[in-house]
């Protein structure tokens, strides 16, 4: 019996140690590499990565935007990813020792040569480690959710996140207000009222759905704190996809509505069983 590793699917950290790749700091993207746009934020404590913009077509709005982005338009090209012979190259003389070591300083981002390299076609293979979408859909849903409905210690919109905006010099409108010994932080667009995360909450408690189709959506309520309790990853997939962009109509504002809307929809397309890039 023959048999032919096509891929691996995985979550982005098991990405790093497959291919050898070090997928933390300020060079983490494995396609950018060295042309990624970093930026340490002070607040936070984490890296900011900027010009997303370059990735979308030539004529897209989104290129003129300065306030909402960084300050600056980009009219870049996007990177163009190493082919298989190129990363062969890189790491081919990269030496390693399996086990503890001490700490080394080599800012050098390829840590390893992958042991898939020893198969003669994997250096040939146009994708070779895919990102596994169940992970990535969790993570946007639960940090997404967190945001707007402003749960205290996971919101993505707290005071550090602010404060960096200031030292980015954009978003000015929401920039933490000093009254005294306290600080209150103007509420975005993006944030719910209480009035709407009750509606928002009574028609996902409404939801019906099919045997086997999900978990019961019902038991996943909570009216009394205002949650979402207990999401699995599959849990996450079917929100995300079906029942986020009913539950949100008529009460976020348009924009916001739109954007989460595009979102959804486009975990729904790469999921698919038929992709048309054309299309989409």
């Amino acid at each position: 019996m023959h048999v032919m590793l096509f891929c691996t699917i995985n979550d982005f950290p098991a990405y790093g140690n497959l291919s050898g790749y070090n997928v933390k700091g300020h060079k983490a993207c494995p396609i950018c590499e060295e042309d990624i746009a970093s930026q340490p934020l002070k607040h936070e404590r984490n890296t900011l990565y900027l010009r997303h913009q370059r990735f979308l077509k030539s004529h897209h709005p989104y290129r003129r935007l300065k306030k909402t982005f960084n300050g600056h338009q980009d009219t870049g090209s996007p990177p163009t990813p190493l082919t298989g012979v190129e990363v062969y190259q890189k790491v081919n003389s990269i030496g390693h020792t399996f086990g503890k070591l001490k700490k080394s300083y080599v800012t050098n981002i390829w840590k390893k040569k992958s042991i898939f390299f020893d198969l003669s076609y994997w250096s040939r293979l146009e994708v070779k480690h895919c990102i596994n979408v169940m992970h990535v859909e969790k993570n946007v849903c639960d940090s997404l959710i967190d945001t707007f409905l402003n749960i205290n210690g996971k919101t993505k919109d707290g005071l550090d996140a602010r404060l960096d905006l200031i030292d980015m010099n954009i978003r000015g409108d929401l920039a933490p207000i000093q009254m005294g010994k306290r600080t209150y932080l103007p509420s975005a667009c993006c944030t719910m009222l209480k009035d709407e995360k009750i509606s928002f909450f009574q028609c996902l408690k409404g939801v019906k759905v099919p045997q086997g189709h999900s978990s019961n959506v019902k038991s996943l309520v909570s009216m009394k704190d205002l949650k979402l309790i207990g999401l699995k990853s599959h849990d996450c997939h079917i929100l995300m996809q079906q029942f986020l962009p009913i539950a949100i109509r008529g009460i976020l504002p348009q924009n916001v509505r739109h954007s989460i809307t595009r979102l959804c929809s486009f975990f729904s397309s790469i999921c698919c069983k038929f992709f048309d890039p054309v299309i989409q």
